[in-house]
């Protein structure tokens, strides 16, 4: 959680030097490279979640020359992959910046320059996910964060620097972040082979072909949560002006803190359930899925409230522009319910694939896509930029009442109404009823943004001890405090 919570701090600190040295329209472009590197995953088929179910497997049977051989060999496909990447993307960089995006003040050959060297960006970066989940599988998730800490702390400091007393240009932004991510790549892949051990072990495609069914699905996964993540960001950037959706993407931005908890949540998670699924301990299963969501939400919800409540007054401290904060602030406001929604649904999402269904997992997202495409295109068309987040919002509320009635049904009982009854209601309630007092103190006090953020600081803590007070006996929080430091997990 560490690595999330920098990563978020990084780019909210970089943040006002991008705006002041390269201008919204640049930022806009830079909210573009965001939405095409996600757009583009859809060419992992699934793989980098495959390794780590694999490495956490095999661990458990002790193969882990297995898990190397694999490694290796989808360590080729990877670099094929990214250098098609840079080419595709340099071979429609010069359309998207025409017939695409709407940029007033950039020229359009600046655009196509910058669309090319995003290219050349993800292609440097595109094997770091192959080695992240390695390590995720190895149980080594902290030493990866540190590595991505430690490079992009150091790639953001050096783009702020470069653009302060050097060159201010997009094009330098990318080349200086292009560099960082081969570092970050290089720096992963002699860590995650190390780690994994056996380094002798030969490429053989053999590896590929049998992990091949269920990397399949997880391609299929990918490319609906694709989809569903990214309709709003691709409608607005061709609906509205490039100032306007770097706005979007500015309360993308901030939203992205709800991310410091629910990435590390399924990375932890993930590989747990795997492992106890591999042993047969369902008591210990059911303890683990209950107890830590029940921790998760209370923290997360309180998170969420936070930014619904007080988005203007965190955004006027952060940007000091008080026409900024009342655009982006009822943006921010949906799309934080909408991703607290979402993330409450990793832990469902993380079941269903350590239990070996990712065809449910599926299933659920070409439900939501047939839901989410016209619904964004209307509110989109109807309410611009605040309309992508009103989308956003609704297709979660039908993601956490679908997805928890067929996980319960398919997957375990545990997991269906009763989970959400039982330990996401009263994590719910904890933290809504602190965060609703802080809104009215400072809707009748008309208070400034400091004392606003302050008192809305004030209920999130309050939130999370009385949703932990609710939930845990002392002996039962630290049991679960152990299993997420990596001790063995108990039954109750």
């Amino acid at each position: 959680m560490t690595n999330s919570v920098v990563l978020v701090l990084i780019n909210l600190m970089a943040l006002p030097f991008y705006l002041r040295f390269l201008g919204m329209e640049a930022y806009g472009l830079i909210g573009f490279y965001a939405t095409l590197q996600t757009i583009l995953q859809v060419l992992d088929l699934g793989l980098a979640p495959t390794v780590s179910r694999e490495i956490a497997h095999n661990a458990e049977l002790g193969q882990q020359r297995r898990s190397a051989s694999l490694l290796r060999t989808l360590g080729r496909v990877y670099l094929g992959v990214a250098v098609a990447i840079a080419a595709l993307v340099a071979l429609a960089s010069s359309w998207i910046a025409t017939h695409w995006l709407h940029a007033q003040t950039l020229p359009d050959a600046t655009v196509a320059q910058a669309i090319a060297l995003m290219g050349i960006n993800l292609a440097c970066r595109w094997p770091i996910s192959l080695y992240h989940n390695a390590l995720v599988g190895s149980h080594r998730l902290a030493l990866s964060s540190a590595v991505s800490m430690t490079v992009n702390i150091n790639a953001a400091i050096t783009s702020v620097l470069v653009l302060a007393y050097g060159v201010r240009s997009i094009q330098v932004f990318f080349i200086v972040q292009a560099c960082f991510g081969l570092l970050h790549a290089g720096v992963l892949r002699v860590v995650a082979r190390r780690i994994v051990g056996e380094r002798d072990a030969p490429a053989d495609m053999s590896e590929l072909r049998r992990v091949w069914g269920f990397s399949a699905w997880m391609g299929g996964i990918a490319l609906t949560a694709l989809c569903l993540t990214q309709i709003d960001k691709i409608v607005l950037s061709k609906v509205v002006p490039l100032g306007s959706f770097g706005q979007y993407m500015l309360a993308a931005l901030v939203v992205s803190g709800v991310q410091v908890l629910a990435g590390p949540a399924f990375n932890t998670m993930y590989p747990k359930f795997s492992a106890l699924l591999a042993r047969g301990d369902m008591p210990s299963l059911r303890h683990l899925y209950a107890s830590a969501t029940r921790l998760y939400a209370t923290a997360l919800l309180a998170l969420v409230f936070g930014l619904v409540f007080h988005a203007g007054a965190l955004v006027m401290l952060w940007l000091d522009s008080a026409a900024i904060a009342a655009t982006v602030a009822p943006i921010i406001a949906g799309l934080a319910i909408g991703s607290g929604l979402n993330s409450l649904m990793y832990f469902p999402y993380a079941l269903q694939l350590a239990s070996g269904q990712p065809r449910l997992a599926f299933t659920i997202g070409i439900a939501l896509l047939a839901l989410t495409l016209p619904l964004t295109v209307l509110l989109a068309i109807r309410f611009g930029a605040l309309g992508g987040a009103i989308a956003w919002a609704s297709v979660n509320v039908a993601y956490v009442l679908l997805g928890t009635w067929l996980t319960g049904r398919h997957v375990q009982d545990f997991a269906g109404w009763a989970w959400l009854r039982r330990d996401v209601a009263i994590p719910l309630l904890a933290t809504l009823l602190p965060a609703l007092l802080g809104a009215w103190i400072c809707r009748t006090l008309a208070a400034g943004p400091w004392v606003a953020v302050g008192i809305g600081g004030i209920a999130a803590v309050a939130g999370m001890a009385l949703g932990v007070a609710a939930s845990f006996e002392r002996r039962e929080f630290r049991q679960l405090i152990a299993m997420a430091l990596g001790r063995p997990a108990a039954s109750p």
